[in-house]
């Protein structure tokens, strides 16, 4: 059986995707190279998928390894196969020149399972809610509506500015984003675009699917903008549409509680140091107390975990 067949074989097993998502990761994502899998007698027990993306590091831009997808078969668990492919998806980021890996555990238990892998809390976000105003905001020269196709660049530009405005965010390219709109089409999510009367995008949302919202308010994945007020414009229209008075949000770090999302740990030392030492000219930590610091404690310094400079969001394990 070929690698990839055998691995959606084992995906099935694992993980209550739909055909139609599967469909999705193995047509427009999947790719032999990025896919690590371990063998017990020509048998495919373990696999897990080792996804490139690039991430803001204050003014620099540096290379995350994403591991996504990673199962064990029902029947083999507990025999200490992912740690063994874990070794090895840590062997293949440094022969890759990865600086940074990253996860999005599924399972409040996975964060101890990743843990003891050397991995460290590091990306979090807010939770903020908005309560729809009696008064109406009143912009007749936006509207707000679903992003229509020949728009789609002008709306990914959007997003990836707003996106590189966060110092340490890991980044989408133009096809990531259109598989994460595809997703959203096929998990029944919406997204809405705020459009000004030139017909350019000021303000994008991602919500997630009616599924997953509490009783009287929507749930937002992911929001960016060109201004609060098309925030607030854009939060009235999703309530009015949905017929809620109630949204609640993600956001970066805000003076707000956080709530984990994903865990990070240091592949490359010596680039990151070197990476955190031309940005950080006046921190109070210097390279050499970083140097003697261990993986975990290193990787929540390099991303000032204490401030929640780390910030991911529309990874597919979110769902």
């Amino acid at each position: 059986m070929e690698k990839k067949q055998a691995i959606i074989e084992l995906w099935r097993a694992c993980f209550n995707d739909s055909d139609a998502f599967i469909e999705l990761f193995f047509d427009r994502i999947y790719k032999d190279e990025n896919a690590l899998t371990l063998e017990q007698n020509g048998t495919v027990v373990a696999a897990l998928q080792l996804l490139p993306y690039t991430m803001t590091y204050y003014d620099r831009e540096i290379s995350v390894g994403y591991i996504y997808g990673a199962c064990t078969s029902p029947d083999d668990r507990n025999k200490g196969y992912m740690k063994q492919l874990m070794d090895i998806a840590w062997q293949t980021m440094r022969k890759r020149d990865v600086a940074l890996a990253a996860v999005i555990p599924a399972t409040p238990e996975l964060f101890d399972f990743y843990r003891k892998l050397g991995f460290s809390n590091a990306f979090d976000y807010a939770e903020i809610v908005y309560n729809r105003p009696e008064e109406p905001l009143n912009e007749p020269k936006i509207t707000v509506m679903p992003p229509e196709e020949p728009s789609m660049q002008a709306i990914y530009k959007l997003f990836d500015e707003r996106m590189r405005d966060r110092v340490c965010c890991v980044l989408h390219t133009y096809d990531d984003f259109i598989n994460i709109l595809r997703d959203c089409a096929i998990s029944n999510a919406q997204v809405l675009a705020a459009i000004d009367d030139d017909d350019s995008p000021v303000g994008l949302m991602i919500l997630s699917p009616a599924s997953k919202w509490k009783p009287g308010e929507i749930y937002i994945r992911e929001m960016v903008y060109t201004s609060e007020h098309v925030r607030d414009l854009m939060l009235q229209e999703a309530t009015l549409q949905n017929n809620v008075k109630t949204a609640r949000y993600r956001s970066p770090y805000a003076g707000e509680d956080t709530i984990t999302l994903g865990m990070a740990a240091v592949v490359d030392r010596k680039r990151m140091l070197h990476h955190w030492a031309e940005t950080h000219e006046f921190s109070v930590l210097n390279v050499g107390e970083m140097e003697k610091m261990d993986d975990q404690h290193l990787t929540t310094a390099l991303l000032d975990y204490e401030n929640k400079e780390g910030y991911i969001s529309l990874m597919f394990e979110e769902e």
